[in-house]
């Protein structure tokens, strides 16, 4: 029967169970994509995580997304260099001048780095070809 309701019509259901057996190279059986977002938002304007907007500056979320980048960021780092793993390293371009040490250490140890707008306190969406 079928879906009276719309579809983005790229792909067919599939039950797992129907599908055919997956193997990455060398026989494995999964995969595991490690991300890490590392941003910086401007204080008091902009897109931001409010848990009570007061049009006032943020302070709290501010705060925390501070400490991710000097402190909680290079503690990742540290995991992922004891354990080998490599990371795809999700950063907007702000980045790269509030903490260049921090992106220079993910260059450094070779991790991929994934370039996702300016700053997550603006929409690019929302922004005039000019601007973009």
């Amino acid at each position: 029967m079928p879906s009276l309701l719309r579809t983005h019509g790229r792909f067919p259901y599939s039950a797992i169970n129907a599908r055919p057996r997956y193997a990455w190279p060398g026989g494995k059986r999964l995969a595991v994509y490690l991300g890490l977002n590392l941003e910086h938002f401007a204080f008091g304007e902009g897109h931001g995580g409010e848990l009570a907007p007061s049009g006032r500056p943020d302070v709290l979320n501010y705060s925390w997304r501070e400490y991710g980048n000097r402190v909680g960021a290079w503690r990742l780092l540290d995991e992922f260099e004891e354990l080998r793993l490599p990371v795809s390293v999700l950063a907007n371009s702000e980045i790269a001048g509030h903490c260049p040490e921090l992106l220079a250490a993910h260059i450094a140890r070779g991790d991929e780095v994934v370039g996702h707008g300016r700053t997550n306190a603006e929409r690019q969406g929302d922004l005039v070809e000019r601007d973009e």
